[in-house]
């Protein structure tokens, strides 16, 4: 009897021995769905970087070794390429930062101004004005482009800076306060209360509370915004008639006009340096990005 419970009880490391199995199993089927993962998102960053060292690429040579030699490295390689280039698209590019500036700050401006009454204060009428507001967003741009540019034309605006500035400003402003408003609805009132209690008035509650604690929605938005007036073509093509006002988006079409096809290398150049002011804002100013987005998405 005590041979055969011995005997018993020496098959319990063989049962035990499954679930041990089972592990093994199951780390290596993950193990294997993430190599797949892995590989499948590096395929996809790949086609993603194919166009962009395409252009750095051909940026660096002559029409000849572009036609010649589709995919091969530039050889010998032209760096004058991007002094010619900058030569004839800085003006363009400056013009573009000082009306994507000014707009993304007239939007932040007006965009929180709106977004904190929407959100913290309580008048008639609040839901459906903010409601029709949102309408506006279902709107195509396209449907109000000739009343648009009839609009300013009759205001005397068209080939001015403010074409663009007020526009742009103006369009941005409606999804800046639905960011805003989603946003500034989840600060505590506990701290404007106190704040009014001690004396401050709404003006310091706002530039003193409510814009501090809003500043990565407020990235967020500058950062969408200026990417958004920075690549912009339609409005400035059609309001814009002076090539000194003009944007960068349509200043490259008049440049591969100017140059034509026997100077692709140097259109390349021009493309590759006039990306260079969004991959910048974009770099410094992601981490606000991300973390604005975040909370924002959290708090709606």
């Amino acid at each position: 009897m005590i041979t055969s419970a011995n005997g018993g009880g020496s098959a319990m490391p063989a049962t035990g021995a499954k679930p041990a199995a089972s592990r093994r199993r199951h780390g290596k089927m993950k193990t294997v769905n993430q190599t797949v993962i892995i590989l499948l998102l590096a395929l996809l960053v790949l086609l993603t970087l194919v166009p962009i060292l395409f252009m750095v690429f051909s940026s660096l040579k002559s029409n000849a070794q572009i036609l010649s030699s589709f995919w091969s490295m530039p050889d010998p390689i032209r760096w004058g390429n991007y002094g010619e280039a900058f030569a004839s698209i800085w003006r363009y590019i400056v013009n573009t930062l000082g009306y994507a500036i000014v707009a993304s700050a007239i939007v932040i401006l007006l965009s929180s101004l709106a977004g904190y009454l929407f959100a913290k204060k309580t008048f008639p009428g609040k839901e459906f004005l903010f409601v029709m507001m949102l309408a506006m967003l279902m709107i195509p741009g396209v449907l109000t482009l000739i009343p648009s540019y009839v609009l300013y034309e009759n205001l005397g605006l068209t080939n001015t800076p403010w074409v663009i500035i007020v526009a742009s400003a103006a369009g941005g402003q409606i999804f800046g306060t639905f960011l805003c408003r989603s946003y500034m609805a989840g600060l505590p009132g506990e701290l404007f209360e106190a704040a009014r209690m001690d004396g401050a008035s709404e003006a310091r509650v706002f530039f003193g509370i409510v814009i501090p604690l809003s500043l990565p929605i407020l990235a967020t938005l500058f950062i969408m915004h200026f990417m958004g007036v920075y690549n912009d073509y339609i409005w400035p093509l059609l309001t814009i008639q002076d090539s000194k006002l003009q944007v960068i988006a349509v200043g490259l079409t008049i440049f591969k006009k100017q140059f034509g096809i026997s100077d692709m290398g140097i259109q390349f150049s021009a493309y590759a340096i006039s990306a260079v002011p969004l991959v910048l804002i974009f770099t410094f100013g992601m981490k606000y990005y991300i973390q604005g987005m975040t909370q924002g998405a959290l708090k709606m």
